[in-house]
């Protein structure tokens, strides 16, 4: 039993290492017609993606602080639910000003995803098998980035 909650525990946390890069992808597909839409320069769409970029950077220390304090399941789950609000307001971000906004807090939200996952591999996994299943979490990355652009163009 203890067996299988551990794969299933890296099941979960290889699957949200593909969501994290399949809203970043999703997003540069969208981009000339958000930029079309909201009649944004290259430029500005440039800021957009570094806002969520430095939101990302800028909580990743934090994050990882509270999952160790939190626990890592109480944060992945925040990361989630804030993650998946910030998804929705995207979609309603009208002017560049609220754009720039609501994706440094979707960076912000989405930062926790791999320290909360490392503490969840660290509490819940034996020492031998954790390099395996941090590169199973991190290939669950690259994979969301690399099928998402065929799968939604």
């Amino acid at each position: 039993m203890l067996q299988r909650m551990r794969w299933l525990i890296v099941l979960a946390t290889f699957m949200l290492s593909v969501l994290l890069y399949v809203d970043r992808v999703c997003i540069s597909a969208a981009k000339d017609l958000i930029a079309k839409d909201l009649q944004f320069t290259n430029a500005q769409m440039g800021w957009v993606f570094s806002a969520f970029s430095l939101g990302y950077a800028l909580l990743q220390t934090p994050s990882g602080w509270l999952a160790d304090r939190l626990g890592p399941r109480r944060v992945l789950a925040m990361i989630v639910a804030v993650w998946s609000v910030f998804t929705g307001l995207t979609a309603l971000a009208s002017s560049w000003t609220t754009m720039l906004l609501v994706r440094f807090l979707f960076g912000a939200g989405e930062a926790g995803a791999f320290p909360g996952m490392s503490r969840a591999v660290y509490a819940w996994i034996p020492m031998k098998e954790r390099g395996l299943v941090q590169g199973i979490n991190f290939s669950g990355s690259r994979i969301g980035a690399a099928v998402t652009l065929p799968l939604i163009a």
